[in-house]
């Protein structure tokens, strides 16, 4: 079986980072070798550059944003996002974008449209976060950076917003809460796609655990693999492609 990589997760945490070398070590058990985890405030900056996470720093790669809806994330991080991209600390700037629950829609829009610009200068990949707000990400893009490249995270939305996402080179992360099963197969067949757990969020509904452990990403995939009828290696040989592709890492 084709090594699995988890595109996007929270080692920073405490859920995870409390235990996270059982966490690390269940999940190679399932066949899960690399994991690109989200920073998105100053003590999670602060981790990436730990002794902690240097020893597994061929494992672990890092994104860091300021996200639009988690109340530690602040506009005052930008001078960090700019140090990480100087020094090449980062693979992408993420995870960004607009969440409705926010009712600040012109902060959004500016922190948005700052990291937006900071990834085009530095030719870096987004992480895009969108809670019912995909039109207005699209306006943005079409009318500011229609060039811009990543993947939309936890995708879980409908065939015409996937179908106006496509127009992008963005891929579409599907985790345990994937998109209903006409859209997934449209996905599958268009093939930029990558796989995700969310961790410690985003459990799968019929889980009884406290929270989603780096493991479940076999069990996620699985299903995609049953519910699509593609073979479970070829849904993780594109994945590969298509991780190897974006970031410039080799799994």
């Amino acid at each position: 079986m084709i090594n699995i990589i988890d595109v996007h997760c929270h080692l920073g945490e405490e859920r995870l980072l409390s235990n996270l070398d059982k966490e690390l070590f269940d999940a190679k058990e399932a066949v899960i070798s690399k994991f690109i985890s989200n920073a998105l405030c100053q003590e999670e900056f602060e981790l990436m550059n730990s002794k902690q996470m240097h020893e597994f720093k061929d494992t672990i790669f890092w994104t860091a944003g300021i996200h639009p809806y988690y109340d530690k994330s602040s506009e005052d991080d930008i001078e960090s996002l700019i140090k990480f991209c100087d020094e090449k600390r980062i693979i992408a700037i993420g995870e960004i974008g607009l969440d409705k629950r926010n009712v600040d829609h012109e902060w959004q829009k500016k922190i948005l449209l700052m990291q937006l610009d900071l990834a085009a200068n530095y030719n870096l990949p987004v992480v895009f976060h969108t809670v019912r707000q995909y039109y207005e990400l699209h306006k943005i893009l079409k009318n500011n950076f229609p060039n811009v490249r990543g993947f939309l995270h936890a995708f879980d939305a409908s065939q015409e917003v996937f179908e106006t996402f496509s127009q992008y080179d963005l891929g579409f992360s599907l985790n345990a809460k994937h998109p209903q099963d006409k859209v997934l197969r449209a996905i599958i067949k268009h093939g930029y796609y990558l796989f995700e757990t969310d961790a410690p969020y985003m459990k799968s509904p019929e889980s009884n655990d406290d929270f989603n452990h780096l493991k479940n990403l076999r069990k996620i995939v699985e299903q995609i693999s049953v519910k699509t009828e593609i073979d479970l290696n070829i849904l993780l040989e594109r994945q590969k492609y298509n991780v190897n592709n974006l970031f410039e890492i080799e799994l």
